[in-house]
């Protein structure tokens, strides 16, 4: 039982380092640190350099900084306010049809995108405007927006997947392809929700007052008109990002190029869609560097540090002794996987996703796959929990990102987002009972 000392000094240190302000990517490094000195020969102080050096400069992390600036182009060129105006506009007839526009607008733009955030500041600047000044409840319209937007690290390409597949060395092509299914069950249950909730209570979505406000100011887009030549404006208008994620799981799926070679494709197209839009510029460029290079920093010292940490563990022992340990005590899987989803959705709450992901796989992932859970089905289920804690107070990332969009309180916002996490957390109950939601796909693969 030495092991469980040595996992609960090492979740003690790791509480109490984050607890006084420090960085979660920089906690999760100083305990691989702290953890190597003590308890390893000084001689592994050279090969978690060698390891760091190695995975940082590896060709295939490229994956990670191409598919966010890939989403910069993209969020920074416009691309998330015209799919919303097209949709909104084709769905004009469609009771609560701003709702489902904004849903679809968000899957649409996940497939693009990667990102959680990106997706529903993206969809949310204009969408959130739009139904709030046609009577909209504010509140509903935020947490769908804030609901619709964790599609965004479902589908690929997801940031989230990559990272696991990095660190779990499961094949991200097949983690790619199993998120397709389960990010299009979110965005189905996440507009029946709203087609429901308008039916029973139609003032959520402007009781029949859809037009009120637009007097005050000319709206950006004109959501009245679908009229023949709008029809091809507008078709014009979609092509080129649905091609671009046509091709890019296309040729993912068929195997033709790898995950790191269709992001640089993928970058090449996001950056020709906006110029085709007209929306490229200098200043557009460098807001996206910027933008870019913070990003993929957060991300590459999280997983230097996940790294480290899983190489402290692993040569420790820590996760095969856990895994012996929990097959030994606990014979039922779904009681270890309700139990996985638990700590995965309180820390949630403390944490941003990302970290929390990387800070609990290198020691749960071996307990469930020797429960017989598949390495692929982790990775899509620890997704959607991430989804889940993504708009779940008090440090959802979404419900910061559209307090700073709509100057909204945050109190007001996650009111909003509560009747949406239980959309989710019925769509992780349907994963965990019909895994081939997630593994069909790949296994046609």
């Amino acid at each position: 039982m030495a092991f469980v000392e040595t996992l609960l000094l090492l979740a003690l240190l790791l509480f109490i380092i984050i607890v006084v302000g420090t960085p979660v990517a920089f906690a999760i490094g100083f305990v691989a640190v702290t953890g190597i000195y003590f308890l390893l020969p000084p001689s592994h102080f050279i090969q978690i350099g060698n390891v760091v050096y190695s995975e940082g400069t590896n060709i295939n992390q490229l994956i990670v900084p191409l598919f966010l600036l890939m989403a910069e182009f993209l969020a920074q060129g416009g691309i998330a306010s015209d799919l919303f105006t097209v949709l909104s506009k084709w769905l004009k007839k469609v009771k609560s049809g701003l709702g489902v526009g904004a849903v679809l607008a968000c899957t649409i733009f996940a497939a693009l995108c990667g990102s959680s955030p990106a997706t529903a500041a993206a969809v949310g600047r204009i969408s959130i405007k739009e139904m709030v000044k046609r009577n909209w409840n504010e509140n509903f319209a935020i947490g769908l927006v804030a609901a619709g937007g964790t599609i965004g690290i479902m589908v690929p390409p997801s940031i989230p997947l990559a990272i696991f597949g990095i660190i779990t060395e499961t094949s991200i092509v097949k983690l790619f392809m199993a998120g397709i299914l389960p990010g299009l069950l979110n965005s189905f249950l996440l507009i029946m929700f709203i087609l429901l909730r308008a039916k029973l209570n139609p003032k959520l979505v402007g009781a029949g007052t859809e037009n009120a406000g637009q007097q005050d100011e000319s709206p950006p887009v004109d959501l009245d008109k679908f009229k023949l030549a709008e029809l091809k404006k507008d078709l014009l208008l979609m092509s080129p990002p649905i091609a671009l994620i046509v091709l890019i799981l296309s040729v993912l799926y068929l195997g033709i190029a790898t995950p790191t070679e269709m992001a640089g494709v993928g970058v090449i197209g996001a950056l020709i869609i906006i110029a085709i839009n007209k929306k490229f510029s200098s200043g557009v460029l460098v807001d996206v560097f910027k933008a870019t290079a913070r990003s993929s920093s957060m991300v590459m010292f999280l997983l230097f540090g996940g790294i480290s940490l899983s190489y402290l563990v692993s040569y420790l022992g820590i996760s095969q002794e856990l895994a012996s340990f929990m097959t030994g005590t606990i014979a039922n899987k779904w009681l270890i996987i309700i139990m996985v989803y638990a700590i995965w959705f309180i820390l949630g709450m403390i944490i941003d996703p990302m970290s929390m992901i990387i800070l609990t796989i290198p020691f749960i992932f071996s307990t469930l796959v020797a429960y017989g859970f598949d390495p692929i089905w982790i990775g899509i289920v620890s997704t959607l929990c991430i989804e889940i804690a993504m708009i779940t107070p008090p440090v959802g990332m979404n419900l910061f990102i559209l307090t700073s969009v709509t100057g909204t309180p945050m109190k007001e916002v996650s009111k909003g987002t509560v009747p949406f996490v239980i959309v989710l957390i019925i769509s992780l109950i349907l994963l965990t009972i019909f895994p081939q939601i997630a593994l069909y796909l790949p296994s046609r693969m």
